[in-house]
């Protein structure tokens, strides 16, 4: 079956160790694109850490879409139409920020506008976060957020040490109404649990009218999982964490020696 949909996960991925695009990455998905096969980043990134790179692979058509939020949002990228939307409301921000308190740990929510903590001293973690993903920090406490608020994600910030011992302490109901992932070491993210990028990625192949033995996936972390769940061909990165390998078709080279190029030219290209 020839590859129509192709879903690549961004950090660790896409992206080299300093999170950014590799010439030669960026030259093979145009080059993919053009042929007329679909290409969809899907990131835990917000949209506009997402957005931002689009212009360099030729991906901001009406035929272009992106998966960010880790599969929260589903948006056309060239008319800024939602295809699917699953949020959290404020009372979900109000259990998770309990929890957070409880447990120790620095949390902080995003929407589709911001970042947003109360933590008195803003660590590394979240810092980073914010540069990186292009999204504005506001400090804002509950009752400073709007009751109406809709909100796409929210994570718990750390060191690899204190989120493994968080982990280890959700509560079972938590898990039950969140979908939870571990999108790296150092972020806990808490979505709507109809979210997951592989949900995401089955939902627009439907709406496109395109089998799952159609679609391709690179990827590398626990939040990868589900789209390799889905597609037909998942290529595990070099990188990659043992469950991702596990679960993939073949293994493809490292981010940073440009292993999303590299698959592409061997399962798409065909050169």
């Amino acid at each position: 079956m020839p590859i129509k949909l192709i879903a690549i996960d961004m950090d660790g991925t896409l992206l080299n160790e300093n999170n950014q695009l590799n010439p030669a990455v960026a030259e093979a998905v145009r080059a993919v694109r053009a042929t007329g096969v679909r290409v969809v980043l899907a990131s835990g990134r917000p949209l506009p850490g997402v957005m931002s790179f689009l212009p360099q692979l030729n991906l901001v058509s009406k035929d272009d879409y992106a998966i960010p939020y880790n599969g929260a949002l589903v948006q056309n990228t060239a008319t800024g139409a939602v295809l699917i939307r699953h949020t959290l409301s404020y009372a979900d921000y109000l259990k998770i920020y309990a929890l957070a308190a409880t447990l120790g740990v620095t949390m902080a929510a995003e929407d589709e506008e911001a970042m947003y903590t109360d933590a008195p001293e803003v660590g590394a973690t979240i810092m980073h976060e914010a540069l990186s993903t292009s999204m504005p920090l506001r400090f804002r406490s509950p009752l400073q957020l709007n009751r109406t608020s809709e909100f796409s994600k929210f994570f718990f910030a750390g060191t690899k040490a204190e989120l493994d011992a968080a982990e280890k302490q959700l509560p079972e109901a938590v898990r039950k109404s969140f979908y939870v992932v571990r999108s790296e070491d150092y972020l806990l993210e808490f979505l709507n649990p109809a979210v997951s990028k592989g949900a995401a990625l089955k939902e627009l192949a439907a709406r496109l009218d395109i089998p799952a033995s159609e679609v391709m996936c690179l990827g590398d972390s626990n939040n990868d999982i589900s789209m390799f769940e889905f597609a037909g061909t998942g290529i595990a990165m070099g990188n990659a964490n043992a469950a991702v390998k596990a679960l993939a078709k073949a293994e493809t080279g490292t981010n940073a020696e440009d292993g999303v190029a590299q698959a592409l030219h061997k399962y798409v290209l065909e050169d």
